[in-house]
């Protein structure tokens, strides 16, 4: 059995990557992702306990998460305290804002920032995350712990680094979706199980379906495409980092922002990153999601069944090997509908002009500025590190650069417990 690894190369041009592994779905090992820079200075646990040991985690069930279960406030070493008398929990620090301490050791790629700040958007909705449309999450967790196979419906390209320690990657793409069992399990979950499979099935399954199977180590960092299937398996005590980025107008118009999650959206939105290739007739397309996603219905489990036979037919046209006729037969269509209302809540396709009015939109408010100052004053940071931690988590380098939505999202940054400088 040879199974596919995924290829490794130094970090190419930005025009480059972009051509041949964002556009082509083709995920990617970086070697060199922040040549020179501090964070590669951490390569172990010892390493991280030293530099990063006060730093403030949630940590929870983060694989699955529980949002009714808060979090609890650990520093970095009461985490691998607790892991040392309890080896096999499930506690873990996952989808947390990257803390500032490990923040300020590493320079946002510019690859990373948007290609597309001048376009308009779709039914010309505000940009949620800014201009840049950025996110970035710190993962820490103790060996064996793992994420369920999934795929994520913000439609952003990922890039995940991995500070110390290794981690298991199994990718599949979204045209495999008919294999992995997806209507055994909630929204956007597989229904099978990996971790549970012997390594020999593992790599036999892996096999089967056209995945890509491989191990990143410390200072790696892997470039998942989006709306990619993945498995992530903590094969030590490990640390790692991602950063969210690279959606164009059609992402951030048909993520979960704004629509369900299935997988007939899933694969019939991962072939738009590139939007230069066969433009007119993907523009087209999305000209009929956007007249398909303004017609009235009765409710909400109406406008999700419409919706859902309107993208199986572009998936049909667009990407025939996912063979989305076969994935969901007409028996399971109205139990699949429930656990899509039961994933998304009430406000999806709602009026545009009320979405609008969801998000701020327009520049900076000055009691936005004031509040990032007494925010940042009260973190201690030091001279410049705030620009540094604008820069990186939301793509501007000063505070009067930032719009509104920005404001809102660097202010919930600084309200996190990670945000506070520790010495």
């Amino acid at each position: 059995m040879s199974l596919k690894s995924i290829e490794r190369i130094a970090m190419p041009d930005a025009e480059t990557f972009f051509r041949e592994y964002v556009f082509k779905r083709k995920p990617v090992i970086i070697t060199d992702l922040f040549p020179g820079e501090e964070i590669r200075r951490i390569q172990s646990l010892e390493d991280a306990k030293r530099v990063f040991g006060p730093i403030q985690l949630v940590i929870d069930y983060t694989y699955p998460k529980n949002s009714a279960e808060p979090g609890q406030v650990m520093t970095f070493n009461q985490y691998w305290d607790f892991v040392e008398t309890n080896p096999s929990t499930r506690l873990s620090c996952g989808e947390y804002e990257i803390p500032a301490n490990v923040m300020a050791m590493f320079e946002l790629p510019a690859f990373c920032l948007a290609r597309d700040v001048q376009e308009e958007e779709v039914l010309s909705l505000p940009r949620r995350y800014g201009d840049h449309d950025l996110l970035s999450n710190v993962f820490i967790a103790n060996q064996g712990n793992k994420a369920h196979m999934h795929w994520d419906g913000d439609h952003r390209q990922v890039l995940l680094y991995q500070v110390f320690g290794r981690k298991r990657v199994i990718l599949f793409q979204p045209e495999r979706s008919i294999h992995l069992k997806t209507l055994d399990s909630r929204v956007p979950n597989s229904g099978v199980y990996l971790d549970r499979m012997s390594e020999e099935e593992k790599r036999e399954f892996v096999d089967l379906n056209d995945g890509y199977y491989d191990t990143i180590y410390p200072t790696e960092a892997i470039y998942m495409p989006m709306l990619i299937w993945h498995y992530l398996e903590y094969v030590d005590h490990a640390m790692s980092f991602n950063l969210r980025f690279g959606r164009n107008r059609f992402g951030r118009f048909l993520c979960v922002d704004n629509f369900h999650r299935d997988c007939y959206i899933q694969c019939f939105a991962s072939q738009l990153a590139d939007t230069a290739r066969d433009k007119q007739r993907y523009e087209a397309m999305i000209a009929a999601v956007v007249e398909k996603y303004k017609e009235p219905s009765v409710n909400l489990r109406d406008k999700i069944r419409e919706m859902r036979r309107f993208f199986k037919e572009l998936c049909l046209q667009t990407l025939p090997e996912a063979h989305m006729n076969e994935y969901c037969p007409a028996e399971c269509e109205a139990s699949e509908i429930e656990k899509i209302v039961a994933d998304i809540g009430p406000m999806r396709y709602i009026d545009p002009k009320i979405m609008a009015q969801t998000r701020p939109s327009g520049p900076i408010l000055p009691r936005q500025k004031e509040l990032i100052e007494e925010l940042a004053l009260r973190c201690k940071y030091p001279s410049a590190v705030l620009q540094h931690l604008l820069t990186n988590r939301i793509g501007k380098p000063t505070i009067d650069t930032l719009s509104k939505a920005e404001a809102a999202q660097f202010i919930s940054y600084l309200r996190s417990p990670g945000a506070s400088w520790v010495m």
